[in-house]
């Protein structure tokens, strides 16, 4: 079994540092525009924002912004507002304090020419020990109610990832308890979980998936649709997460999006390897409001056709947000993603088309939905949002049979819509008791048009043309010698069994109702409980279930927590098992989760955590071919069988981005097991897919700013300058070098072997569930990001070397219907790049 090449294109790095920095090559030529340190006026910006309470979300008045190694600061006005004129373009650290909450500090944010930053600061109440200040990082933002397992990122954190790929899903990778599907696919992964256990939220509106090229059942894709330049924060909950949240088994990511510019017309357009963007921004007329906008379209098709790629993926997206102030205590927000794709696989040769050779794939996907804010007295707000989001997939897969007769494996056409009505409230009770209480109840219908084709199970007999009637061959070696030899014949011969395909075409339904309460109550100035409680009823499968939820914080010592979380999370099975042709109903999944943890601060900008978990899984979902040991069972359909558990120890060190450098460790040992769901392997447990064992990342940047040294400025005034500076290699006016090396152990998967009696490929009967594994996968990546100030633009140049040391990487086994089979491999080494124009 040999290797094979990569599935995806290997481009030369010469030709892509060419095209990425074409347009820093026009803009340096003598006669251009120039930059800012050469201009006999420094360009300046100014920063914007608001600084709010974390709990109430009112605004904090007379709260005192610095912007450090500067003169310059502010105060926020009665509205919690804040503007800081004539800035000098670059990047600096702001920090925010205001008497008896505690100062945070946001660094590495970038002030353009001629341009509005805007920065929103959620403040929390410091706690006091008598006159003693229990001290926490500034520069570490708190994901609300987090007890455990959580982290906030924000853009420039984002921007600055060495191989996300300004992808939000892949940036969670540099977490321990996270790991990707695959280079390919960035499906989320949280601590030996499955796929589909992802919560989306975005400006407190659910996405399903947002994803170009996701599968049913699945939270993952190819390619995020979300803009990151629409971005504010991240907060990303790995575990044992509060009763807010609920159906879904493992992590919730609840993304905040920014809102537009308030004072002039902003826009910003980037040309990469993926294709091309545009976002716009600006006031909505009367100055109540702003609006943010939106459109990509990839590129991949003129990218890859010279290379002589059958398979391209097409797609675009579409993204906007407007805001209205309707009142000084009322806020009305907008918004709306969506997103097309279609991809035509012929003799596909990867994994995910699972032994299938022709897959034709189409996607839209749309959400949309309005969200009112609106300010309760002094002591809290309330949310109030109506979303609706609509998802279209249609499958064709097919093979070519040996007698060329077209065998139709499955034909779907789904179109799925949910319509949801969500509410929360959180109100402060007192100085140290918090409260929030929320509803959703959502409507969903699904219309499928589906056929599951016929599968025969039959004999072939083999033969060569002209030498050898076609025979039965008994012995696998004498297949083989047969399969290599020109003109062979193979005959299909006497049926041994048949499913009969199964065409659906039906509209059903479904009401989804959850409510949760939860109380945070500050017991003591070291003490912290969090308790809540949440109920989920689904109609489609008639299923009620309650979901206790615990959280404790204990402050050991000023610098040193002791964190506590306990949950049961619940979650319904997909559309696409609810509603499969077997039409068997399915009771909701469930796991148990136990989070034990240390946090330690180091310093302000560095911090580190130790944790500690079990999750227990219970009545997973799985196909019913997975529940018995007669590998020729050619059965469909879904069962609750799966049982399960997973846990592990995580290592987390991290150092936010000052002095000029950032940093992560992260290092997570877990092990993953499912009980046998087979019929005679009740008491055994197999490795699941997920079961990686070992997880190793650690990531680390440094930035240079050149425009603040001497002998660049002069290096700049020179002749040849402008004939070099495109190369990314030379120093700008701001430069950032970032790595991340990544080792994940080896994924265990089943082998199989081949019965050329029937042409198809089997495990070994009675053997163990994924006792192989692939070889570890270790990739090492770089970025050079660089950022040129002009005195009305900024202009951003990227060049990310993906897997720099070309290591072949194993994706999966491919077993071929002819017999043969071979090893996928993951990306090669893969440059990505692109220019992004700021004005």
């Amino acid at each position: 079994m040999a290797d094979s090449p990569s599935c995806y294109p290997r481009l030369r790095l010469s030709s892509l540092i060419l095209g990425c920095t074409l347009i820093s090559l026009v803009t340096t030529l003598p006669g251009q525009v120039i930059p800012v340190s050469e201009a006999q006026e420094n360009p300046l910006g100014m920063l914007t924002g608001s600084v709010t309470d974390l709990v109430t979300s009112q605004p904090l008045a007379g709260a005192n912004l610095l912007v450090e190694n500067t003169r310059h600061g502010a105060a926020t006005d009665g509205q919690g507002r804040f503007v800081i004129p004539k800035i000098a373009v670059g990047s600096y650290t702001i920090r925010v304090e205001m008497i008896g909450y505690r100062p945070q500090s946001r660094a590495n944010v970038h002030v353009l020419p001629q341009s509005e930053t805007v920065l929103n600061f959620a403040l929390e109440i410091q706690a006091v020990q008598g006159e003693e200040v229990v001290i926490t990082g500034r520069f570490f933002e708190s994901a609300k109610d987090a007890v455990v397992s959580a982290r906030s990122v924000n853009i420039e954190e984002i921007r600055s990832d060495p191989a996300g790929a300004y992808d939000i899903q892949r940036m969670m990778e540099a977490l321990p308890a996270v790991v990707l599907g695959s280079d390919q696919h960035n499906e989320i992964i949280v601590r030996g979980g499955g796929i589909g256990e992802n919560l989306f939220i975005m400006d407190h509106l659910e996405i399903p998936n947002p994803n170009h090229f996701g599968e049913p059942g699945a939270s993952g894709g190819a390619i995020n649709v979300i803009n990151t330049d629409f971005i504010e924060r991240i907060d990303f909950y790995a575990g044992a997460f509060p009763a807010r949240y609920g159906d879904r088994l493992s992590s919730v990511m609840d993304i905040t999006l920014r809102e537009g510019n308030r004072q002039r017309f902003q826009s910003h357009v980037e040309i990469s390897m993926a294709g091309f963007g545009a976002v716009i921004e600006g006031p909505v007329p009367g100055g109540k409001g702003s609006y943010l906008g939106s459109y990509r379209k990839s590129f991949l098709d003129l990218v890859i056709r010279d290379v002589g790629l059958t398979a391209v993926p097409h797609y675009s997206n579409w993204q906007g947000k407007v805001a209205l102030d309707l009142s000084p205590r009322n806020k009305l927000l907008f918004n709306f993603l969506g997103g097309v794709d279609n991809i035509n696989l012929e003799g596909s040769t990867i994994p995910q088309t699972r032994g299938i050779d022709n897959v034709l794939a189409d996607g839209r996907q749309f959400s949309y939905g309005a969200t009112l804010k609106t300010l309760l007295s002094a002591k809290g707000y309330s949310l109030l949002s109506l979303g609706k989001s609509l998802w279209s997939i249609k499958y064709e897969l097919f093979n070519y049979l040996p007698d060329e007769r077209v065998q139709v494996i499955y034909d779907l056409d789904d179109q799925t819509s949910d319509l949801v009505l969500k509410g929360d409230l959180n109100y402060r009770l007192g100085p140290s008791m918090e409260v929030a209480l929320g509803f959703n109840q959502g409507w969903g219908v699904v219309d499928r048009n589906s056929l599951v084709g016929d599968d025969t199970l039959r004999v072939y007999r083999y033969g060569i043309s002209g030498v050898m009637e076609p025979s039965y061959v008994t012995s696998l070696d004498t297949y083989y010698d047969l399969l290599s030899t020109p003109g062979l014949l193979i005959v299909p011969d006497t049926i041994l069994a048949i499913r009969d395909g199964v065409r659906i075409d039906s509209v059903s339904t479904n009401r989804r109702f959850s409510a949760y309460a939860q109380l945070k109550w500050r017991l003591t100035p070291r003490w912290e409980l969090i308790l809540g409680l949440r109920r989920l009823h689904m109609t489609a499968n008639r299923a009620s279930s309650w979901s206790p939820r615990l959280g404790l914080s204990f402050a050991l010592t000023e610098r040193t927590r002791f964190n506590l979380a306990f949950g049961r999370h619940y979650q319904a099975p997909s559309y696409y098992a609810l509603y499969s042709y077997d039409k068997e109903t399915l009771e909701n999944m469930s796991t148990d989760q136990v989070v034990v943890g240390l946090e330690h601060l180091f310093a302000d900008d560095t911090r580190g955590t130790l944790e500690v978990y079990r999750k227990n899984y219970h009545d997973l979902v799985l196909e019913h071919a997975e529940t018995t040991p007669d590998s020729s069972d050619i059965y469909g359909g879904f069962v609750n069988a799966g049982e399960g558990q997973a846990q592990g120890l995580e290592l987390f060190l991290q150092k936010k981005f000052t002095r000029r450098w950032y940093g992560s460790f992260s290092y997570s040992r877990y092990v993953s097991l499912a009980d046998d769901p087979r019929e005679g392997f009740e008491g055994q447990t197999y490795s699941r897919n997920s079961d990686f064992r070992d997880l190793l990342t650690i990531i680390g940047g440094y930035k240079i700013k050149f425009m603040e040294r001497a002998r660049y400025l002069e290096m700049k005034r020179s002749s040849w300058w402008p004939w070099v500076s495109w190369l990314p290699f030379m120093p700008a006016d701001e430069l950032e070098l970032s790595f991340r090396y990544r080792m994940v152990g080896g994924r265990p998967y089943t082998p199989k072997v081949y019965n050329h009696i029937v042409r198809r490929w089997y495990p070994s009967a009675g053997s163990e569930l994924n006792n192989e594994r692939l070889r570890p996968y270790m990739r090492f990546d770089v970025m050079i990001l660089r950022r040129f100030y002009f005195r009305k633009m900024n202009l951003v140049t990227f060049v990310d070397i993906q897997n720099v040391l070309d290591r072949d990487n194993q994706w999966d086994v491919i077993y071929y219907l002819d017999g043969t089979k071979e090893i996928a491999l993951q990306y090669r080494q893969f440059p990505v790049g692109g220019v992004q124009l700021e004005f």
